[in-house]
């Protein structure tokens, strides 16, 4: 083995072909592309896009200050810098939840009134003003 001038001097390609010709044979099943049957993104109210980025933006920055806020109280024992960050990701937790509080509540709204389109205001009609003269 360490003697072979074959330029493999510890037999690695031999064991290797070795093991596929003595291993178990695995038949790989064909899937279809799961991808191809989801819908088309541009098609998505962009509220509704608009809602989950915010989301998504705020459940980071919750994430971000909580954890690094009690890293700086723990193990720095900063606890100024640390407790501005635990209470920045805080306030930002609740922005999540108020974030997704009003999504729903807004898509319940739309359930209830039937439409799957979201309702604009009515035009304002000419309003009549008093000037005071009864």
């Amino acid at each position: 083995m360490l003697g072979d001038d074959d330029g493999d001097p510890f037999g690695l390609e031999g064991q290797a072909s070795e093991a596929e010709r003595l291993g178990p044979r695995v038949d790989i099943p064909s899937v279809e592309d799961p991808s191809e049957s989801l819908p088309d993104p541009s098609t998505v109210d962009p509220e509704i896009q608009r809602s989950f980025a915010v989301a998504v933006i705020y459940a980071n920055v919750a994430v971000l200050g909580v954890s690094l806020g009690l890293m700086l109280i723990g193990f720095r024992g900063q606890w100024r810098w640390g407790g501005f960050a635990v209470a920045v990701g805080l306030l930002a937790g609740v922005r999540v939840y108020q974030t997704v509080r009003a999504f729903r509540t807004r898509d319940r709204d739309d359930d209830e009134s039937g439409s799957d389109v979201p309702e604009t205001e009515p035009e304002p009609e000419t309003a009549v003003t008093s000037d005071g003269d009864g």
